[in-house]
């Protein structure tokens, strides 16, 4: 390991770390959490096992990523099973490959006989982890990823080349050790780590921990050249957001209509944003979810389109081909849900556009109950792998559906009883949106404005449409700096104009009215 390029890596983490979230202390509270709760010869192994690594989150559990939950599994089905591969990982006798290497292959051989087409998801980086919750003062987390940006900024030579599986991560911890001894030799360091520290935490005296943190950094800041740590937290510095940042993306609905979303969000979790197009159901539908989280963290956010053809299979679980073969596949809500369960103290976003356009109760199956807010938590058994699921509470449904739509049939009760409806209007009477108008300064939009408002109110007395057909306003945001009489044109001609002409499919002079209306507005 170069050394010149160690200390000068170590010294731009010390400019960070005082900046860093209050929430990177987990790591040290998960591990002090597992130390307190840990006993390999509890009655109960699997709750035993469950309780201790609580506080991993998504060390354990992420996206596609499943170890803790499969561990469980494990337990479930033979907890003397599971104990042994405790035992035998935790034997400091035995050669610390080999061991790696051995509960792998043992979890892989008992997921295949007892859970068929499932993965056992107890891989290296897993048990590693399991190996510094369990002896922090010597272990360290394992990816192969944070180990390569090792070896690239810090390293003459290769040190993972002519290696694999567990003799990658012994070799990765011979080079984490010299992190170590030079993050712990730093008096600077250790002095704002002491302070950092609160006594919910492991104290971390042997630095082990420390050196987690310092190479999952590394690894985030690969791309910046050289060394821009700094880049990394400007970039989450702005990746928070506010009230004020929800008003600066000129989402066009008042302060009460927000109080009343938010709220309703709140104590329903479920919720529908309905009204015509352009009214910013998609848009809204994320910056709720950022507002809620207080951030712009779109890994804890996941969108889907409903169908007529889309199924249970898809959503939850089921058998799909692969090759020759069927086999059992998570859907995305499943996964998410795991996710969201893996990471109780955020919160979660599931965004479904066009929910009308499927059979809730053929995509959402027995879920259908779990996703009530009294239900929230609770767990039930698959029928299709025979494993415990619950829908967690700290996951939120935000649906959307267009009110203008006709080929949709009358909204299924188990839909209209699980979810709040929220019915959004075009906005251009909202202050933003005025303020916006102002900021345009521009003649020709406040007057097709003032025609789009007036054409709207033809729509809601129209006995054949009504309100859920008006114009919204997401057709005429966002045009500074555009040539705005050009813009306006397109959006009539070719975006209101065809919707008005399938309105009115049944009254061709209402639509040429309405288009000579328009046009000439633009043409004046």
């Amino acid at each position: 390991m170069d050394s010149e390029k160690l200390l000068s890596a170590i010294n731009d983490y010390k400019k960070i770390f005082p900046v860093r979230k209050a929430d990177e202390k987990y790591k040290w509270q998960a591990v002090k959490h597992f130390q307190d709760k840990w006993n390999i010869d509890a009655p109960d192994f699997r709750q035993m096992f469950e309780q201790a690594t609580k506080l991993c989150g998504n060390l354990l559990a992420s996206y596609n990523f499943y170890p803790r939950g499969m561990m469980c599994e494990i337990a479930r089905q033979d907890s003397e099973f599971a104990r042994s591969l405790f035992k035998e990982l935790f034997d400091e006798s035995k050669d610390l490959a080999a061991r790696v290497d051995k509960f792998d292959k043992q979890a892989k051989e008992f997921c295949k006989i007892h859970f068929p087409g499932k993965q056992s998801y107890q891989n290296a980086n897993a048990i590693s982890t399991y190996l510094w919750l369990r002896y922090p003062d010597k272990y360290y987390i394992y990816k192969y990823t944070e180990a390569k940006q090792v070896e690239k900024k810090l390293c003459n030579e290769s040190f993972l080349t002519g290696k694999k599986g567990a003799y990658r991560l012994a070799a990765a911890f011979e080079k984490y050790d010299l992190i170590r001894n030079a993050l712990s030799a730093d008096k600077e360091y250790t002095a704002m780590l002491k302070e950092f520290l609160t006594p919910d935490c492991y104290q971390d005296e042997n630095f082990c921990t420390a050196t987690i943190d310092f190479v999952y950094l590394l690894d985030k800041s690969f791309a910046h050249d050289p060394w821009e740590y700094t880049a990394v937290i400007s970039k989450e510095d702005a990746e928070k957001y506010t009230y004020e940042d929800f008003a600066a993306d000129r989402v066009f609905i008042s302060d009460e209509q927000l109080k009343d979303l938010t709220a309703l969000m709140a104590s329903k979790r479920n919720i529908i944003l309905q009204g015509a197009p352009g009214v910013g159901k998609t848009y809204i539908a994320k910056r709720l979810a950022w507002l809620k989280m207080g951030e712009k963290d779109n890994s804890r956010i996941r969108t889907v389109q409903f169908h007529q053809n889309y199924s249970y299979e898809d959503f939850v679980i089921g058998y799909k081909p692969n090759g020759d073969k069927f086999e059992l596949t998570c859907g995305i809500f499943y996964n998410f849900c795991k996710m969201a369960e893996g990471e109780p103290n955020k919160e979660f976003f599931f965004i479904i556009d066009e929910i009308n356009r499927g059979n809730l109760s053929k995509i959402f199956g027995e879920l259908l109950m779990l996703i009530e807010e009294t239900h929230r938590g609770e767990k039930i058994v698959l029928s299709q792998n025979g494993a415990e699921f619950c829908v967690p509470k700290n996951l939120y449904i935000i649906g959307m559906m267009n009110t203008a739509d006709r080929s949709l049939a009358i909204i299924d009760y188990a839909l209209r009883r699980r979810f709040a409806f929220f019915d959004m209007r075009p906005g251009f009477d909202c202050k933003a949106f005025k303020e916006y108008c102002s900021s345009l300064a521009n003649p020709l939009f406040d007057k097709l404005i003032s025609g789009i408002k007036s054409l709207n109110e033809a729509i809601e007395k129209d006995d054949a449409l009504g309100e859920g057909f008006c114009i919204g306003h997401s057709y005429f945001s966002c045009l500074e700096g555009e040539d705005i009489k050009s813009r306006l044109h397109i959006v009539v001609k070719y975006e209101i104009l065809p919707m008005l002409k399938e309105y009115w499919f049944d009254d061709r002079q209402k639509y040429l009215d309405w288009e000579s209306t328009l046009t000439k507005i633009l043409e004046e």
